[in-house]
């Protein structure tokens, strides 16, 4: 069972693990928010309907995470004091074993420019010149797993209030015909839907839900179609009526 994580709103992913299966194995590809000094990370952000869709699925249960985090800065210096301390230790230890193979030829090359010190006292120099390790250049940890020790289950019920009726069924619909799909915000709809992942393909639909075609007005079915012009995709309007779900695309065609 997969476990999210509810905090001010967002569900969450930390654990990598999870994060694999959802993609490899269910098609669920969410948005990542987390940050390294290069590359995006953990945790992940999930759309309401993706949360729905593993719910109604039973493929994860949501925890109730912290609505804040509490600041304690004499903690947060113990960790990071503690953390350095470790890190400064195993480089130390690292860099003995590394000059062991060397430090002949490093005290042959000192001894013919008049340097007469010891191996030991050459060694120690050597060693501690190089294994300065402070907090600008340590390295830090990215934790990718949440504490659900202590959190509670957030009941369905509170989960099923994230979206609505026709977004969340246009959503099921998609993923049940072997779509992959992500937010469309960035390109005025609200789903984005792939042949397959996100990462090897392109979007080929825009898909914008509505309560009706009807009470969509000539301007907007323009504007919809020369948007995916534009994008290159194909506009897609859907609908959720008596328990169906149904999409009209919108073609355009240069006279």
């Amino acid at each position: 069972m997969i476990k999210l994580i509810h905090i001010n709103g967002d569900i969450l992913i930390y654990d990598v693990e999870s994060w694999t299966a959802l993609r490899k194995d269910y098609r669920i590809i969410g948005q990542i928010i987390g940050s390294t000094s290069f590359i995006p990370s953990l945790p992940m952000k999930l759309l309401p309907e993706e949360v729905l869709l593993l719910l109604k699925k039973n493929l994860a249960i949501v925890h109730e995470g912290p609505s804040h985090i509490i600041n304690n800065k004499s903690e947060s210096n113990e960790f990071e004091e503690s953390f350095l301390k470790a890190q400064q230790v195993k480089y130390r230890d690292i860099r003995k074993a590394q000059l062991d193979v060397v430090i002949d030829k490093i005290v042959d090359k000192r001894n013919q420019v008049g340097d007469k010190r010891s191996k030991e006292e050459i060694f120690e120099e050597e060693l501690n010149k190089s294994c300065i390790i402070t907090r600008e250049n340590m390295l830090w940890p990215i934790f990718l797993e949440g504490d659900t020790t202590n959190y509670s289950l957030v009941p369905k019920e509170k989960m099923f209030a994230l979206s609505s009726s026709l977004k969340s069924n246009v959503y099921m619909d998609l993923w049940e015909k072997g779509y992959y799909i992500t937010n469309g915000e960035k390109f005025g709809g609200d789903f984005l839907v792939y042949f397959g992942d996100p990462i090897a393909y392109h979007a080929i639909f825009i898909v914008k839900c509505v309560d009706g075609i009807a009470n969509i007005s000539p301007i907007e079915l323009i504007a919809f179609g020369r948007l995916g012009v534009a994008v290159k995709k194909r506009a897609v309007l859907a609908t959720f009526t008596e328990g169906k779900v149904a999409y009209l695309t919108i073609n355009w065609i240069d006279a």
